[in-house]
C-alpha cells in the first residue's frame, strides 16, 4: 500500500496593505512585492506627516507560536530598537495577563526582564525640622539625588565601552582564564571589541572525542571548559538585558525564542527575515506587516462557533458556544477566544487597547 504524503497546514494570513490573503509560507515573499505597500509607503515619504519620519535601518521580523504555529505575525522594526521594546509589543499584542517575566534567547544567551526592585538602603528618614527646612529652600533630598544619578547616567553611558581586564575582573578570575585569551583581551580596550573576540572564540568547534582515546577525551573535555569560560565572559562584558540594541544580537537569517511566564509558558519562535533602509515614525517602534486569521473553534457541546475556552485547559472539548457556556458562570474558569498563541491560558483575555485594533478579522 502507498504511503500517503501529510499535507502540512497552510495557515492563511492577512496583508496589513492590501488586505490580500496569502498561506503563511507566502507572505514573506508578498510583502517584498506588495504592490499596495510600495504605494502606500511612497505616498507617505511625499506627504508631510512623511517629513516627520527617519530614514533608518529596518529589520523584518517573522514570529510563531513555538507550539500552536497556526499563530503568526510579520513586524518591521529599525535595528537600533531595543529588545524591551519588541517584549513590550509581543506582550500587549498578544501575550500580556498578570506582568510575568519574560525572557529571549539568542543563541546560547538569555536577554531577560527584571521583576522591579526597591533599594531601602538609601531611604533617609528626617525629622520634622529638616523636611521644613528643605521645603522652604525649595529642594529635597529626592530632588537632588535625582540631578546626581542624571549626571551619573550621562557618564556611565560614555564610560560603557571603555574595557580593561584588569579592572573588569578580579585577580583570583584571571588565574581561571587560559593564558592565550588573557594575552588577547589585555590590549583590547573596548568592550565591543572584546565582545567580538570572544564570540569568534564561542565559534569553534569541538570534535567528538575518538571511542577509548584517552587523549581524545581529556582533550575533548578540556576545550568543553575552554567554551564554558569564554560563554561566562561574553556573559560578564556584554549587556544581556532587554536594553541591548536588536542590531548588536541579531543578524538577518538568525533565528530567536520567546518566553513569557515561567509557570504557564507561551513560547514563541522568531526569525530576522531581513534588514533595508527606510523610513519610520520615530514615535512607533513597530510596524505590524501581516498576521495570521483567527482560527475557528467550534463549540464541543453543538458545534456552532465557540467565543469561549475553559481556562488552562486548551483544546478541542473545552471551546463553548455562550449557550453552553453557562454551565461555567460563577466558577471564574472562562476566557475569551482570542487571536493569540496565549488564547486560554492564565487570565489573558486579549490584545491591549493599542493594537486591538490593528485587524479587525
Amino acid at each position: 500500500m502507498q504511503e500517503q504524503t501529510k499535507i502540512k497546514p497552510s495557515y492563511a494570513g492577512i496583508c496589513k496593505f492590501c488586505r490580500g490573503e496569502f498561506e503563511k509560507a507566502k507572505m514573506s515573499q508578498h510583502l517584498k512585492n506588495c504592490k499596495e505597500r510600495a504605494r502606500m509607503e511612497a505616498e507617505t515619504a511625499k506627504s508631510s506627516k512623511g517629513k516627520k519620519f527617519v530614514q533608518t535601518k529596518l529589520f523584518h521580523i517573522v514570529l510563531e507560536g513555538k507550539y500552536n504555529p497556526q499563530y503568526w505575525m510579520h513586524i518591521e522594526m529599525p535595528t537600533d530598537a531595543q529588545l524591551i521594546e519588541l517584549d513590550d509589543f509581543i506582550r500587549a499584542v498578544w501575550v500580556e495577563c498578570c506582568d510575568h517575566l519574560s525572557a529571549f534567547q539568542i543563541g546560547e544567551f538569555y536577554y531577560e526582564s527584571e521583576p522591579p526592585s526597591f533599594d531601602f538602603s538609601n531611604i533617609e528618614i528626617l525629622n520634622p525640622d529638616e523636611a521644613a527646612s528643605m521645603e522652604v529652600n525649595g529642594t529635597t533630598s529626592e530632588e537632588s539625588e535625582d540631578d546626581e544619578e542624571d549626571l551619573e547616567d550621562s557618564e556611565d553611558e560614555e564610560d560603557y565601552d571603555k574595557f580593561d581586564l584588569e579592572e573588569e575582573f578580579e585577580p583570583f578570575l584571571l588565574e581561571t582564564i587560559p593564558d592565550d585569551i588573557v594575552a588577547k583581551l589585555r590590549p583590547i580596550h573596548s568592550r565591543d571589541d572584546a565582545s567580538k573576540y570572544l564570540r569568534e572564540e564561542l565559534k569553534v568547534k569541538i570534535a567528538a572525542p575518538k571511542d577509548k582515546d584517552r587523549e581524545s577525551i581529556m582533550q575533548y573535555f578540556q576545550l568543553r571548559e575552554r567554551q564554558r569560560t569564554v560563554k561566562f565572559l561574553i556573559e560578564m562584558i556584554e549587556d544581556h538585558s532587554l536594553y541591548a540594541e536588536l542590531g548588536e544580537v541579531l543578524s538577518v537569517g538568525q533565528k530567536f525564542s520567546y518566553t513569557y511566564d515561567f509557570g504557564s509558558s507561551t513560547n514563541l519562535n522568531l526569525r530576522i527575515v531581513s534588514e533595508r533602509d527606510g523610513l519610520m515614525n520615530p514615535k512607533d517602534s513597530v510596524r505590524l506587516l501581516a498576521r495570521n486569521l483567527a482560527p475557528e473553534f467550534k463549540c464541543s457541546v453543538c458545534d456552532a462557533p465557540a467565543t469561549l475556552i475553559f481556562g488552562g485547559a486548551w483544546g478541542d472539548g473545552n471551546t463553548y458556544c455562550k449557550k453552553h457556556a453557562k454551565k461555567f458562570e460563577g466558577e471564574g474558569l472562562l476566557l475569551p477566544i482570542v487571536n493569540s498563541p496565549r488564547v486560554g491560558e492564565c487570565g489573558y483575555d486579549g490584545p491591549g487597547s493599542k493594537y486591538g485594533h490593528e485587524f479587525d478579522i
